[in-house]
């Protein structure tokens, strides 16, 4: 840039007043629609605007300091103590009045925003940043400043080297000349990599993923378009009736970004260019002083351009903290328009009272100033020692807010391993007569989300998104991935996703007393399913036959796993059986492994069948049946898998309802233990306490007896229904008609798998039996190698 670019630039008031409409956008759209606006890509492009223009132009000056502490210190000035502020507030909140959201998520949340790496953080999480609900973090909207804040930093280095090339002199001949201007560089370059961007962004199509939306790659054409419209931008000029056109065109299609595309992965893809399109028009229209622009310009514009920072970080942790306060799953209109005006209350007395008085308003210092002495200087004066107070203040709460995360995992690691004492806490044995004494919930509800198992916290437990090859055989210790009794002779396994996993806590412990080691084969999202694999993903369908290799070569004594699943993506009841389940129980029986199989634990959802979290709700309400499940909404009254696995050799299905539920309910805290760590996971605590139940089993297995009875409840369980009144999921009548199944919202009629006996196992004969009434439908009875068709389910 040159240095009469630099004399003759002019500041665009009227770039305020926009920047001040892009985040009321984001504010009204948040607060009463439930969706993205498209008005934080606006402010990302004004970002790129004014922050890279203003450093080029510097970098254009002769004199120019290449010292790259002061335009550091100038943007933390100006953006920390603000955003200090907002995460201190909405920290102490969310720990008094919103204690359910407090999370190790939330914890880490803290330091990712502190940093300017939220935007990592989120995609990590797999965070969806869409409509405002009560379990959506208060920081989730920071993902934005951290994308700025890593621009500053790049944008502050990118002029910097821009201005060190054009110092060093050339060789032309017999004269020596320079390189070419800070402009003249600088244009291409941007002009490329918005283009580069551009097209990462767009490589998935009209819309992408979460990790797209979050990207600092993917955003990054945003910032360098407002950045190439700084240096370009100027030299278009346009008529005033046009320039009222074109503005009046880009404000349109901002205002109405937001009701077109409903989707946030959209951006900041392809479909982004509506929003920008209108900001680039709005610009470049705005050059020629129309009327429009001076509107924009005017006093309320651009005191909405001042304090629009402060309003984008308010806005978000009171529009959360609200609705999770009051146990809704939007807002009403009244608490969006409170919201709206306590918002802008706060913004305008933090840009008033913090973030005016602490930015730096004097101008950047050249290479032949000296800022320090100056600096030194104003010390003396009372307004130079406020500021330095204020900034020490905002220091020590910043050091104080770095303290939370890891004060948080040092009160999880004290709990891990724990063991509760069965006599105060007996967990699952008090559905079957033990005592319940009056004790404090335990494990801490607030604190049980970040337990996780043994096999977790020694990273044997595979990630979904490791190849299907992939298993782990040392832990992250070097020790090898075995639990319980490791010199034990009597091998168990344990396989498949996270609900079998979430066992591993109880087993470990149960295989040092028993003698009896536990090998983990688990990968998350991945129960196993052999032959029919319409529930898993390809990846996982690969992975579970590798597994089952592993399992044929280990020939352990026992295999444990899951017998059932729900329905739906949030766990919709009643459970199932899933056809590859029956090929992974043949696949066992034919190589002789015996098996123990375990009926999945309820999950989560509320009266709109959408997801809820069990630790969350009972952190708020102390509830713990409001806060848990109706058995019937969960459970069918058999379990699905017992009459399967009753037709294979030394296989065994327990049906773990009696553990979760009473006659009607499924609690979340059962003989004072937290049932569950989170929407459908099992705290290590009850899993513990459920080892006198497993014991009975597993002993039969080791000693090769036979299985015992299931303990019967110490309540009274509900009447079984006649099997004609009621049949077995997936059973049907005669002629082919389907039993009647609940229809889920948003998608087709779930499936249910009812296997037949294995093609070598002949089914006993049966006396003959009465012709029943020509009007009386026959009970459906599977014929040998017989199965339902199968469908898609979740999985784990």
């Amino acid at each position: 840039m040159s240095t009469d670019a630099v004399r003759n630039f002019r500041y665009r008031y009227d770039l305020d007043g926009l920047r001040g409409i892009a985040i009321a956008l984001v504010v009204f759209y948040h607060v009463f629609v439930g969706r993205v606006s498209g008005g934080v890509d606006v402010f990302l492009l004004l970002s790129g605007y004014f922050f890279l223009g203003s450093q080029l132009r510097y970098a254009a000056k002769p004199n120019a300091s290449l010292n790259p502490w002061w335009p550091i210190w100038r943007t933390l000035r100006r953006l920390l103590p603000s955003l200090i502020l907002v995460i201190g507030v909405t920290t102490l909140l969310v720990y008094f009045i919103t204690p359910q959201l407090m999370r190790t998520e939330f914890a880490q949340q803290i330091t990712a925003t502190l940093f300017y790496f939220q935007n990592w953080e989120l995609a990590a999480q797999d965070a969806d940043y869409a409509a405002a609900s009560a379990d959506t973090s208060p920081l989730q909207h920071m993902w934005s400043m951290a994308v700025q804040g890593q621009f500053y930093l790049m944008g502050i280095i990118f002029a910097l080297v821009l201005a060190a090339i054009t110092r060093i002199p050339r060789q032309s001949g017999l004269r020596q000349s320079r390189f070419p201007s800070v402009q003249q560089i600088a244009g291409p370059i941007l002009i490329v990599i918005t283009i580069v961007s551009f097209l990462y962004a767009s490589r998935h199509g009209l819309f992408g993923t979460g990790e797209n939306y979050y990207s600092t790659w993917s955003r990054a054409w945003e910032l360098t378009l407002g950045a190439v419209l700084a240096i370009y931008g100027s030299k278009l000029r346009v008529s005033p009736f046009f320039g009222n056109i074109m503005t009046i065109v880009g404000l349109i299609a901002l205002f109405f970004t937001g009701a077109i595309i409903a989707d946030s992965t959209a951006y900041p893809g392809p479909l982004s260019l509506l929003p920008l399109g209108g900001a680039v028009l709005i610009i470049i229209g705005g050059s020629s002083g129309g009327k429009v622009s001076g509107i924009m310009a005017s006093k309320p514009a651009r005191w909405l351009g001042d304090i629009a920072y402060a309003l984008y970080l308010w806005h978000w942790p009171l529009l959360i903290l609200s609705t999770s306060a009051l146990s809704l799953a939007t807002p009403p209109w009244w608490l969006g328009i409170t919201i709206i005006v306590v918002s802008l209350g706060l913004a305008d007395l933090t840009y008033r009272f913090l973030e005016s008085p602490l930015r730096q308003h004097a101008k950047r210092p050249l290479a032949d100033d000296m800022p320090v002495n100056r600096a030194l200087a104003t010390l003396k004066q009372r307004g130079g020692k406020m500021r330095a107070v204020g900034g020490g203040f905002v220091a020590v709460c910043m050091v104080a807010l770095l303290m939370v995360q890891p004060m948080w995992l040092r009160s999880i690691q004290n709990l891990e391993g724990e063991t509760l004492d069965p006599a105060s806490y007996p967990g699952v044995m008090a559905h079957f007569g033990a005592e319940v004494p009056d004790e404090p919930v335990q494990p801490d509800p607030m604190l049980v989300g970040g337990l996780a198992p043994p096999v977790s916290m020694v990273h044997c437990f595979i990630p979904k998104d490791a190849p299907a090859d992939f298993f782990i055989d040392i832990d992250v210790n070097g020790d090898p991935c075995i639990f319980g009794d490791v010199d034990a002779e009597f091998t168990v396994y344990l396989v498949g996703g996270s609900h079998a996993e979430q066992w591993s806590s109880g087993l470990d412990k149960l295989g040092k007393r028993m003698g009896f080691k536990l090998v983990p084969l688990l990968r998350q999202d991945c129960p196993i399913e052999l032959g029919d694999t319409s529930g898993v993903t390809p990846v996982c369908a690969e992975w579970g036959e590798l597994a089952m290799d592993r399992m044929l070569e280990g020939e352990p004594d026992l295999v444990i796993s899951n017998t059932t699943r729900p329905q739906g993506e949030h766990g919709h009841g009643p459970d199932m059986v899933p056809a590859g389940y029956v090929g992974f129980w043949e696949g066992l029986q034919a190589a002789n492994i015996p098996f123990l199989g375990l009926r999945d634990n309820p999950w989560s959802f509320d009266e709109n069948l959408m997801a809820r979290e069990f630790d969350e709700c009972y952190v708020a309400t102390e509830d713990p049946i409001g806060c848990g499940m109706a058995r019937e909404r969960v459970y069918t009254p058999l379990d699905p898998a017992a009459e399967i696995l009753a037709n294979f050799d030394n296989m065994y299905a327990i049906d773990t309802s009696n553990w979760f539920c009473d006659a009607e309910w499924c609690p979340t805290v059962i003989g004072n233990v937290m049932v569950y760590r989170d929407m459908h996971h099992i705290s290590n605590a009850f899993a513990d306490s459920a080892m006198p139940l497993f014991e009975d089993y597993i002993r039969a297995f080791m000693d090769g007896a036979p299985i015992p009875e299931s303990r019967v409840p110490s309540f009274d369980p509900l009447p079984l229904p006649a099997p004609e009144e009621q049949p077995l999921p997936g059973s049907e009548y005669p002629g082919g008609e389907q039993a009647p199944v609940e229809q889920l919202p948003g998608g087709e009629q779930p499936p249910f798998y009812q296997e037949a006996p294995p093609a070598e196992v002949p089914p006993e004969e049966a006396p003959p039996e009465e012709e029943p009434p020509a009007d009386q439908p026959l009970p459906y009875q599977p014929g040998p190698g017989e199965a339902l068709p199968g469908s898609q389910i979740p999985a784990t």
